[in-house]
């Protein structure tokens, strides 16, 4: 081990069944390094960093931390040697405050051994600021945004004083913002000597932030890099095999003839959240909303769907006025949600991918109350055929699925119901440049299919691709729309924050 190693992996192998998602992976990691993971889903990323973090066992192979062999295969343990990790999908403490998440283990104690609130707090507040967030520690993790609540994580790893932080695509869900906090953060940890183990599919962002890279494909060790030595472009081909020349290139098909409304908001409110939205969404048409954290596309995404109600304003569909909307209704009308958490809402992972697939739409496979369990077999056979779903089997069971392949099979399940309007939140959140550039293509086939889609997205360049026009939010309101060769990175930042991008 050379001097300046602090995690050596040796010949790593680990198999599931008959499938192998490690196969002789052999890498090292420095003290103070920031050393990124790149793959598409299914390379074994989330394996070999589970793997590192205590929480599962390799079938051979060993690991040399500081010096010293791993023999005990324990996430406490991995903690106690100073391994700690932030997951893809969070695992915060909902009924807890943000203070007690960021110190779960309760450090802070009063000289009669209590608690020592005042002192959490306070240095709660300490961190909270290293990200420019004004949120009180008091303040139930539950009731903060999705972003927001990945922060803390992240805050809670910091908080721990780990020597190397495993960080599993710390940037998913996150805005332009809060992702330029995070380096800046991640950049600081490396200048304390801290070791960052970084896995992210962005891989412009991986370039601007690491050291080296190693890059995983089909479970086998591809290669380790240094980062200055490598272009995008070859990292790509190194995890794809091949050229993805889809992603993120501009739309070039508009809507063609008369625009004909299909979705139509007249001064929808809700106090605190949205006020006077107005927009129009045409048949055929992709249109993205975009805002910042508190601008509030959180609330009308779901608002749209029927999930929350409004309080004053109008919403028509199909030329027919909606005092309210709601989900079983939109239904019925030809709606479908895909939600920004596929762990939370979006998919029952403990039930088989075929029943999944079958959930909205039983009645089509029912008789007298029975279920026709071959034709929802074949049902789903048939989407994981068009989706290119990597799976085992049809039994399989969501959360032993990689993040894309989780991601394709509930885009496959909501794209079952033939809708006439999906509404989209985040739908490449945290898959792979392959994935992405396969749910781009589902996504720019759909108007062609006579459906309507809206795009919720913190990703600019993937709204500047799919999108028809772009409706740009800020402080809870629409500050304006752009269209065509108007939507760019530059113009939409201007709206959103009435500011020039550097």
């Amino acid at each position: 081990m050379a001097k300046n190693e602090i995690l050596v992996l040796e010949n790593i192998f680990k198999s599931f069944g008959v499938v192998k998602a490690l196969k002789d992976v052999s890498f090292s990691v420095d003290r103070g390094e920031v050393h990124a993971i790149l793959g598409e889903n299914g390379a074994g990323k989330s394996t070999l960093v589970k793997i590192i973090k205590g929480e599962l066992k390799p079938d051979t192979g060993r690991l040399v931390f500081e010096g010293n062999e791993i023999k005990v295969i324990d996430p406490l343990y991995a903690s106690s040697i100073g391994i700690t990790m932030v997951h893809q999908e969070l695992t915060v403490f909902e009924n807890l405050s943000v203070a007690e998440n960021i110190f779960p283990k309760n450090v802070f104690r009063t000289k009669l051994g209590l608690i020592d609130k005042d002192k959490i707090h306070k240095m709660s507040s300490e961190k909270l600021a290293l990200f420019n967030l004004r949120i009180n520690p008091a303040e139930k993790i539950a009731n903060l945004p999705l972003a927001e609540q990945r922060i803390i994580e992240i805050l809670r790893a910091i908080g721990l004083k780990q020597k190397l932080i495993i960080l599993d695509e710390p940037t998913s869900g996150l805005n332009e913002s809060e992702v330029r906090n995070l380096i800046a953060i991640v950049k600081r940890l490396k200048s304390e000597g801290i070791s960052i183990l970084y896995i992210s599919h962005r891989i412009s962002e991986v370039l601007e932030i690491s050291d080296r890279v190693t890059v995983l494909k089909d479970g086998n060790y591809v290669s380790t890099l240094k980062t200055e030595n490598v272009t995008e472009d070859k990292l790509i081909h190194l995890m794809v095999g091949r050229e993805v020349d889809l992603l993120y290139s501009k739309k070039k098909i508009a809507v063609k003839g008369a625009k004909e409304n299909y979705l139509e908001l007249e001064n929808v409110s809700k106090e605190n959240f949205i006020n006077d939205i107005s927009f129009k969404l045409h048949k055929k048409e992709i249109l993205g909303i975009f805002g910042l954290e508190g601008s509030g596309i959180e609330k009308l995404s779901q608002i749209l769907f029927g999930l929350d109600s409004y309080e004053r304003g109008r919403i028509r569909i199909n030329n027919v006025d909606f005092s309210r909307l709601k989900t079983e209704e939109m239904l019925g009308n030809g709606f479908i949600y895909l939600n920004n958490d596929r762990k939370k809402a979006g998919l029952f992972f403990d039930m088989t991918a075929s029943d999944n697939m079958a959930c909205p739409v039983l009645k089509r496979f029912s008789k007298s109350s029975l279920l026709k369990y071959k034709e929802i077999h074949k049902y789903t056979e048939k989407f994981i055929k068009k989706f290119n779903i990597v799976i085992p089997g049809i039994k399989t069971k969501p959360k032993n699925l990689s993040g894309g392949n989780q991601q394709k099979l509930m885009f496959s399940i909501c794209l079952g119901v033939a809708p006439e309007c999906v509404i989209v939140n985040e739908p490449t959140r945290g898959v792979d440049v392959g994935a992405k550039a396969e749910i781009h293509r589902f996504i720019l086939d759909l108007p062609e299919n006579n459906t309507s889609v809206i795009i919720f997205s913190s990703e600019l360049p993937e709204l500047i691709s799919l999108c028809d026009r772009v409706v740009v939010m800020k402080n809870k309101a629409v500050a304006g729309e752009l269209a065509g060769s108007e939507i760019t990175e530059e113009k939409i930042m201007v709206m959103a924050a009435r500011s020039k991008i550097s």
